[in-house]
């Protein structure tokens, strides 16, 4: 049987970190441009937790 107190913790973790660099992306974005080698790697970086979160709430839905 799952851990869901670890999976919960995990998730919380998961949705500080997108909203952290959330608001990252939005800083960088406004300071240095849309298509700046910082902003494409913080959206990567973004797209990665994003995926993973969508993840654990598809495998926790099953």
């Amino acid at each position: 049987m799952p851990n869901l107190s670890r999976e919960n913790e995990d998730i919380k973790e998961l949705l500080r970190m997108i909203d952290q660099l959330r608001s990252e992306l939005v800083k960088t974005a406004s300071n240095e441009g849309f298509s700046s080698p910082n902003t494409i790697r913080i959206s990567q970086l973004l797209d990665s937790y994003l995926v993973e979160y969508q993840r654990k709430m598809t495998g926790m839905n099953k």
